[in-house]
């Protein structure tokens, strides 16, 4: 049997994004607030999205403030065996799912391939830093359970500050032969609040407006092909 040649994937983004509630905020009387972002990945041909290797998500007028906060390390988890339930429960600072499939990598068309539903939680890891740590039911996900937690920064921007991350072939590539492909993820960062020298702060607050929107612009860098990006703006 002769066997079949497939085009390199095209991979097609999209985004949307609010936070709640929606104020101007300045850098002199920030406003805590909450933020929710999901963002899909599809394939321009219909085969199966190449895997993702690496994300930057870029919020406009927003600020973070992982010093004020409880945090759980990477470390941790990792020395926990992959588990976040000893994580204290106050650096928790957001939850999202992630609909992902899972197909032999010799063939992104997804024939013989199977869905992979999975959960996040964010955990805060100090000042400008987060930790993304993805389980689930490994009956729902070909045997793959929880996998090994990923660490992401916070970085300034001309506009605001953003969240990169890198994602692991470990993770990528959880069985050797076989691509995951990410269809689909929601998160929500809840407002969280503390009080510092008698002022509530949060762990998202609002510094800035520029030009009456607020913008989420994501970044993505696949293994195949070429960065792409997606934008979704909010007026406020």
């Amino acid at each position: 049997m002769a066997a079949v040649a497939f085009a390199q994937q095209t991979n097609q983004y999209s985004v949307d994004a609010s936070v709640t509630p929606n104020p101007k905020g300045s850098k002199a009387k920030p406003v805590p607030v909450g933020v929710k972002f999901n963002y899909s990945i599809t394939e321009a041909t219909g085969m199966q999205p190449a895997p993702v290797k690496s994300y930057k998500i870029a919020f406009t007028g927003l600020r973070v403030n992982g010093a004020f906060f409880p945090t759980c390390t990477a470390a941790k988890i990792t020395a926990a065996g992959n588990s976040d339930t000893a994580c204290p429960k106050k650096a928790l600072v957001g939850t999202g799912t992630i609909d992902a499939y899972v197909y032999q990598t010799a063939d992104p068309s997804g024939a013989g391939g199977f869905a992979c539903p999975k959960k996040t939680d964010l955990w805060n890891a100090g000042k400008n830093k987060m930790v993304i740590f993805i389980f689930g039911d490994p009956s729902q996900c070909g045997g793959v359970a929880a996998l090994p937690p990923i660490s992401a920064t916070f970085v300034n921007t001309s506009g605001g500050q953003a969240l990169q991350f890198d994602v692991p072939p470990t993770i990528l590539h959880a069985v050797a032969g076989l691509s995951v492909a990410v269809h689909n993820v929601t998160s929500t960062v809840k407002k969280l609040t503390v009080k510092k020298k008698g002022k509530t702060r949060g762990y998202f607050e609002a510094v800035g407006c520029p030009g009456g929107k607020r913008t989420v612009v994501v970044t993505f860098t696949p293994e195949v092909g070429s960065p792409g990006t997606a934008t979704k703006s909010q007026s406020c």
